[in-house]
Order: C-alpha cells, then sequence, then structure tokens
C-alpha cells in the first residue's frame, strides 16, 4: 500500500478496531448535554452575559507585551457570553429563546478588540439567522481580525491577544483568529487570498521537527497536544479557504505534509487527551475542543487506533459533576488565571459532545486500484480533499443542524464503519479495479441500507464507465438507467431542481424498493462542492436532496446505529427456518433486512432463525412452517406454484407476503392471486388478534414512513390481512412495505411501515407462525 495512501496514523487506524471502553451511550451523551446547557444557564447574569465583570476594562497599550495574568480581560471582554451562546447554539437551543435571545442582543452590543473574543464571536454570527445585521457583524469583525495578524518578522501571519505593534505571538491565540475568519468566509464575506496563503505559511513554518506545535516556535513549553490539535485543525480550514484554488484539474491526490505529521503526533500523544492526568500547560476541555475540531474537519472516526469522540465523550460522562459542571483542578504551581472553570469548561465540553456526535452524510472512499494482473496502486480518490467536507457544511447550514463526514477504508477498521453514514462516496477519474473482497463489503453496506453516490472528476469517461461496471457486478440483477425528472431525488426534497440552470444528469441503480447507487457521469459536482462560498449552488443543492432522500429526512446521531450484530455470549433455546420463496422476478430485492432480523431475534428472543432460498414449484416447500414471499413488480407463478403454496398452508404452514417498497403493482396481482386460490377469505386483521401479541407484548403502536403518510394521513393502526383456514391464521399480507423496514434505514419513497414497526411486525409474525 502506498505511503501516500496510507500515512503511520491512518495505517493504525485501518488495521486496529479501537479498544476503548464504550462507556459512555447515547442516552448518558443527551443527559450530560442537557445538565451541561442547564448548568450553563444558571450561570447567566442579569444583562444576558456570562461575564466575570460588569464593563470591559481599558486595553493596555498596543506597544504592551501581555502577561498570562493580564490577558483574560486585555480585550477579550464578551468571550465568555460568546463562548457559552456558540455551545447552546451548536448543542440544538434556539436563539430565539427567552435566555439565548438576551445573550445574543448583549453580544451585538459589546465592543470587544480581543482575538479570542472575536474568533468565537464570529462562531455565533455564523450559526445565527443571516439577517442584515448579522452579516453586517461578521463583515466588521472579520475587517477586525484581518487588520490583527502580523505582517513582518517572526510572527508575520500570527497574532497577539489584541492588535499590538510587537511581536508576541502564539498559536492559542492566532488559532481563534483563523477560526473566526473562516466561519466569516462561509457567510459569503470576501477574505483575500493572499491573507490564507500568508498564515498557511506561518503555521506550516512553525511546525517542529517532531510533528507538533507549542505555544510559540521556538516555546519556552514542550510540545502540547492543545496546540498540535489547534495547529491540524487551522490547516484544515485554510485548506477549507483555498479549496477552490486547488485539485479542480485533476492532476492526482492533493496531499498535506504538515497535516500528516500532525496526525502522527496526536497518535503518538493520544494518552494525554481526554484524561485527568496533568501537565505542563494543559487545558484539558480546550484540547478537547480543538481535538474535535480536528476529527471533524479531517473526516476522522479514529486518530491513530483511537475513537477520539468515544475516548473524550467517556472522560467527559465519568468526571461531570452533579450540578452539570466539570471540575478543573490546576496543575501544581500553575498561576491561577491559566484556568478557566465552570462556564468555560462546560462551553467547551458542550461543544465537543454535539459537534463530535453529529450525523454523517458521506463516507468518502479511500481505495486502491487493483488492475487484473497488475500491483495495487493508490486510487485517485482524494484530489478535492475538501469537497465532502465544505458540502456537508453547506448542507448543514440549510438544513439547521450539525452535520459531519468521514473517511473509510474498504481494507480493515471497525466492521461497520461504511454504515456510520449512509452515503458512501466515491470519486476519482480512472477506471475502478476492486478485490472480491472489496465488492463483498461494498455490497454488504448496500445491503445494510446504505447508497453508493459516484461521482467522475472532471467528467472522465473511465470512471463512470468503471462505476457502472461495479455496479453491474455488485447487482447484476440490476441495471443503471437516467433519474428521471419526477424521481424523488429530484421533486421530493428541500430543492427545487426546476430553477437549476444547469441539471446534474444523474444515473441510478434501482433494486426497485430504492436506488442502490447513484451517478454523476460528466457534470463533476465535486468541483462545485470544492469552492466555499460558491454562487452556483445547483450542485450543492442536489448534494443536499441526495441527503434528504437516502434518509428520509431524518439522520442518526454519529454514535447511534440501526445495524444489529448477533451476539455470541447469548445462547439460542430454539431455532426455526423460514422459506424465502423464489421465482421469476424480483425475489429478494432486501436480503440484508432478513440478516438483521435473524440478528435481532436471536439478541431478544434467543431464537436462531435460518433463512433460505426455496424456488417454488420443485416441491421443497413441505418441509417448513414459514414461508415469505416479497417482490417490486408483476408477480407471475405457474400453477405448479400455486399448487404448492395452497398445500404449503393446508398442511398448517403461514405463508407472509408483503410488496416490497409498497409497490402497487406488486400489490395488486398479489391481491388477484390470493383472491384466485382462496376465493373471498381475505380480511383485515383485527387490531385485538393475538397476532399483536405474540410473544408477550402487545404491540399498540403501528408507525408509517413519511412517504406513506402523506397517502394515508396520521394512520396509527395496521393495514396487515389476513386469511383464517381451519381456526388459525394461515395467510398474512402486507400491501405494504416490511421487507425494507427489516434493513432498518430511512429511507424516502417507500409506502410502508417505518424501520421499527416493520422489524416488530415481521417478529411478531415469526413468533406467532413458528409456535
Amino acid at each position: 500500500m502506498s505511503p501516500r495512501l496510507t500515512p503511520p496514523f491512518v495505517l493504525m487506524a485501518l488495521l486496529a478496531i479501537a479498544s476503548v471502553s464504550h462507556a459512555a451511550t447515547p442516552d448518558q451523551i443527551d443527559q450530560a448535554i442537557s445538565k451541561a446547557k442547564n448548568y450553563i444557564y444558571q450561570q447567566q447574569q442579569p444583562d444576558g452575559s456570562w461575564e466575570l465583570v460588569p464593563a470591559a476594562e481599558p486595553s493596555p497599550p498596543a506597544t504592551a507585551i501581555l502577561t498570562v495574568k493580564q490577558s483574560p480581560r486585555a480585550g477579550q471582554w464578551s468571550g465568555r457570553t460568546a463562548l457559552a451562546i456558540y455551545a447552546l447554539l451548536t448543542a440544538g437551543e434556539n436563539p430565539t429563546n427567552e435566555h439565548l435571545a438576551k445573550a445574543v442582543a448583549f453580544l451585538k452590543k459589546s465592543k470587544t478588540m480581543g482575538v479570542y473574543a472575536l474568533g468565537v464571536r464570529c462562531q455565533v454570527w455564523l450559526l445565527l439567522p443571516q439577517t442584515p445585521d448579522v452579516r453586517n457583524l461578521m463583515k466588521a469583525d472579520a475587517k477586525l481580525l484581518i487588520s490583527m495578524m502580523k505582517t513582518e518578522g517572526k510572527a508575520k501571519g500570527m497574532y497577539d491577544y489584541i492588535n499590538t505593534k510587537n511581536q508576541e505571538y502564539s498559536h492559542s491565540r492566532s488559532q481563534y483568529a483563523v477560526l473566526g475568519l473562516w466561519a466569516a468566509q462561509q457567510t459569503g464575506v470576501e477574505i483575500p487570498t493572499n491573507y490564507w496563503h500568508t498564515v498557511e505559511e506561518a503555521w506550516v513554518k512553525n511546525q517542529l521537527a517532531d510533528g507538533g506545535w507549542g505555544y510559540t516556535t521556538p516555546s519556552y513549553y514542550p510540545t502540547t497536544p492543545g496546540m498540535t490539535a489547534a495547529a491540524v485543525a487551522t490547516l484544515y480550514e485554510i485548506q477549507d479557504a483555498l479549496a477552490g484554488t486547488r485539485g479542480l484539474d485533476c492532476k492526482g491526490n492533493v496531499d498535506n505534509p504538515a497535516i500528516i505529521k500532525g496526525l502522527d503526533w496526536l497518535a503518538k500523544n493520544a494518552d494525554k487527551i481526554g484524561t485527568s492526568k496533568r501537565y505542563v500547560r494543559d487545558f484539558p476541555f480546550s484540547t478537547l475542543y480543538t481535538y474535535e475540531r480536528v476529527g471533524v474537519a479531517g473526516g476522522y472516526k479514529y486518530i491513530g487506533d483511537v475513537d477520539w469522540f468515544q475516548k473524550g465523550a467517556d472522560w467527559l460522562i465519568k468526571t461531570q459533576q452533579a450540578d452539570g459542571s466539570w471540575a478543573d483542578p490546576p496543575v501544581e504551581n500553575a498561576p491561577a488565571e491559566q484556568w478557566t472553570p465552570g462556564v468555560v469548561d462546560a462551553s467547551f465540553a458542550v461543544l465537543f459532545l454535539s459537534r463530535g456526535r453529529s450525523p454523517l452524510v458521506m463516507n468518502k472512499l479511500q481505495y486502491q486500484i487493483t488492475p487484473t494482473g497488475g500491483d495495487a496502486h493508490e486510487g485517485h480518490w482524494n484530489q478535492r480533499p475538501r469537497d465532502v467536507a465544505n458540502m456537508v457544511r453547506w448542507i448543514g447550514r440549510q438544513t439547521e443542524r450539525n452535520l459531519n463526514w468521514q473517511i473509510v477504508n474498504l481494507n480493515a477498521g471497525g466492521e461497520g464503519d461504511l454504515n456510520d453514514a449512509p452515503i458512501l462516496y466515491i470519486s476519482g477519474d480512472e477506471a475502478l479495479s476492486f478485490t472480491s473482497e472489496e465488492r463483498d463489503r461494498l455490497r454488504k453496506f448496500v445491503e445494510q441500507g446504505g447508497l453508493i453516490y459516484g461521482n467522475a472528476d472532471c467528467g472522465k469517461k473511465d470512471f463512470a464507465d468503471g462505476f457502472r461496471a461495479l455496479g453491474n457486478a455488485l447487482f447484476p440483477t440490476y441495471e443503471f438507467r437516467v433519474l428521471p425528472a419526477d424521481h424523488l431525488v429530484y421533486r421530493g426534497q428541500q430543492f427545487d431542481p426546476s430553477k437549476w440552470k444547469t441539471q446534474p444528469g444523474l444515473m441510478g441503480l434501482s433494486n426497485g424498493v430504492r436506488e442502490l447507487m447513484i451517478l454523476a457521469p460528466d457534470t463533476d459536482p465535486s468541483k462545485t462542492w470544492t469552492q466555499v462560498g460558491a454562487a452556483k449552488t445547483e450542485f450543492l443543492q442536489m448534494a443536499a436532496n441526495l441527503y434528504l432522500y437516502a434518509t428520509d429526512k431524518k439522520g442518526l446521531n454519529h454514535d447511534q446505529t440501526y445495524i444489529v450484530k448477533l451476539d455470541p455470549s447469548i445462547k439460542a433455546e430454539r431455532s426455526t427456518s423460514i422459506a424465502r420463496l423464489q421465482y421469476a422476478g424480483n425475489w429478494d430485492p432486501e436480503p440484508g433486512g432478513w440478516r438483521r432480523l435473524a440478528a435481532l431475534l436471536h439478541n431478544r428472543h434467543k431464537i436462531d432463525l435460518k433463512v433460505e432460498p426455496v424456488k417454488l414449484g420443485e416441491g421443497k416447500l413441505a418441509s417448513y412452517k414459514l414461508a415469505h414471499l416479497t417482490g417490486t413488480s408483476e408477480l407471475k407463478l405457474d400453477a405448479a406454484a400455486c399448487d404448492e403454496l395452497k398445500k404449503f398452508v393446508a398442511s398448517g404452514g403461514t405463508l407472509i407476503i408483503d410488496a416490497a417498497g409498497g409497490t402497487s403493482t406488486f400489490a395488486a396481482t398479489v391481491d388477484k392471486l390470493l383472491a384466485e386460490l382462496w376465493p373471498g377469505k381475505l380480511q383485515a386483521i383485527a387490531t385485538e388478534h393475538g397476532l399483536f401479541s405474540a410473544g408477550g407484548q402487545t404491540l399498540s403502536s403501528i408507525k408509517y414512513r413519511e412517504f406513506a403518510r402523506r397517502v394515508f394521513g396520521s394512520l396509527s393502526t395496521s393495514r396487515l390481512r389476513g386469511i383464517e383456514l381451519n381456526g388459525r391464521l394461515a395467510v398474512i399480507y402486507s400491501a405494504e412495505d416490511l421487507s425494507a423496514g427489516l434493513v432498518g434505514e430511512e429511507v424516502d419513497g417507500i409506502s410502508g411501515y417505518d424501520p421499527t414497526t416493520a422489524t416488530e411486525l415481521m417478529t411478531k409474525t415469526i413468533l406467532y407462525g413458528s409456535k
């Protein structure tokens, strides 16, 4: 594997499943955030602020050398308030609620000259509705931050606490200036390109020989994780700002050696982050915030062999106080002014937990080209390193939520990493060539509910042809076709494609229920995604529509999953088999759903479910108690198949039928078939029927997917129908989807029960029929 493809810290991540103690559950994280928000609100001052003093103190002369003791008040007044608001907004608080509205009003009127305060305040402006006054405030703060950058000497490209004329600076102060201008650029404020080149040169120049950064270069203090993470995050922000000028012409992957070395240092020093152990210049909560910025900006689940979010969340849950705050004992002999417990620490903790667990929009695939009979080499997966990052942030602003992305690899890594996001993004300009093992992982990802999106960089035909060939290899039953203008990716989501001057020309490969793969063969949306503040937003809107389609406008937090793994520690008490009925048609559109259901039955009910394909009409159905029939198109069964179904049911078998995806064509032919086989027998299954209480607990909550509710309205009862023979329910039929629901993933365009209800209905059907 090429060194460029796999720097040391990535290789460690790919080859290891993080060995952390997963103490922090999603519920615990929810509770921790809630407690911390309550604590922050409780510390709010009557004037709406969180300041320690009622008014700003006079700033020292521009030529002064500011000491640590002076720095918290040296122009930084209103910074605590900005940080608290930033954390609360990030955690989902509404800026119009009484407490935040008062705080925002205070911040708008506050005058500050400090880099920390200005940089954080820009994050607040970014998260607020972009009204004219907010835009003007952002422009003013951006102008001030640009003017404060040192322009000569050893400090060139760096910042002091305020606008001083000396050569004093620190990487701590400087990171917040760049962070503020990065936020400003996202709102459309024009930042000179030479500014970004100047600060990039300064940060790269100041990297130490060990790959990390100290507070300055040279530094009186050792390299620290806080400053190294700040530097790496800052370099990513600079990459974002300059992305529109790099990698657009498809000349291969774009690397950043300084970032790679910095990540390697963080990987080797992860024990200093998210820990109660202390060291010199240790600011554990602000360090966690910068650590999170690296993970989110870089699209990493692991930094080294550490799941960075789980590590930090475990420590925060463990150390949170009963009142929602965190204790912060100082290092021995450290000045008290170095420490900012209370609101500041709680705010940084909330930022880490809220931003780090945000839903993932896309996984970006890091891959190799493995030609037949040739040597593997690095594929051009990263010609635009910031395409997905910029696109995801744009979608987040449009949908008013925090969203993330992630880099994944097919060759190793934690099982299930691909399914952390609903969409797997493959880009490049070469013909794709995967090993059989890699194709198996891709197929499994899709069968577990995922969607693969392909982007032909620079519209290269080799990639587009290779992507279509990949689809044919993964799913030979289905074919690519041009998505029609009324497809839900276009018409059913937030953005109206009729307003797009350039249409994306998407092609899709469907199983008749949902899109499995989508390709942009020649329009190259990635190029637009790369450009921050791009005037042309058609392809950004297309990406948003694609995400909303793939998640049915929902999306799980990063620390949540619908994937179910069989628990080997649970011993099954009985087993049963179900025949999946094969016929000349699309009999198995969602095979992953049955693997998931089998794991659920094992874990919850101690039943081993054997799912076996059986060809109808060959006389092999008699040995089964359960059979399942589904499809997406007109069902055509010959006389032998129909006769076998009748004999199966007459001999005590239970036949389960559903229209996969809620396909009306399949449902109509099933209605006709059942009327022919058992005339006048098909009836609605009453809500009090024993089917709904099979297994002990009655299923009382019935929910439908959003697409189905647009047809049925706010229905809250089952639409199952059945045929009773000899006092038992012998045929259970759903014209609404169950099969896709078993997969567990939310996706638009399916007329059926939501995944939880579909899974419960099928579980009870199995329990009822296998008694």
